[in-house]
């Protein structure tokens, strides 16, 4: 997620963009999770990502921060280039099936309707920014 030097879209079109492409990751994750249901020994994976981006928005010298090297120091949540990194992780779970499988149906099921629901609220919120730009080119009409 970098901020380029040509502002005719703003810092928040960058966070919008990123959201959706990380949201589009998440759900991936997701979606990986109930095809495996019924997979004996697959773990149930997750994926977070809010925490980074809220870290990186907040940074006031700007999203791109660049390094040489994965070992200098960068904001946390960014690789070395500037990029967003998520959380991929194992859910922990209290309850593991007979075949070893920890897959929530219905947890999962609830996590890719809310995680839709954001995606599609971001794509809304793009939308009309868009649209107030088209309106201003357009000289208002």
């Amino acid at each position: 997620m970098k901020v380029t030097s040509n502002q005719v879209f703003a810092k928040t079109d960058s966070v919008l963009e990123e959201s959706l492409n990380q949201r589009l990751i998440k759900q991936n994750v997701i979606t990986s999770n109930i095809s495996n249901a019924q997979t004996p020994g697959y773990r149930s994976l997750g994926y977070e990502f809010e925490e980074q981006l809220r870290a990186a928005v907040g940074n006031d010298g700007g999203m791109a921060i660049q390094a040489t090297d994965e070992r200098h120091f960068k904001h946390q949540g960014l690789t070395a280039n500037g990029d967003l990194r998520g959380d991929l992780h194992v859910k922990p779970t209290e309850s593991i099936g007979n075949d070893g499988n920890t897959v929530d149906m219905d947890s999962e099921m609830a996590d890719l309707a809310w995680n839709q629901t954001l995606y599609r609220a971001t794509v809304e919120i793009l939308n009309r920014r868009l649209g107030m730009l088209r309106y201003g080119i357009n000289g208002g009409r």
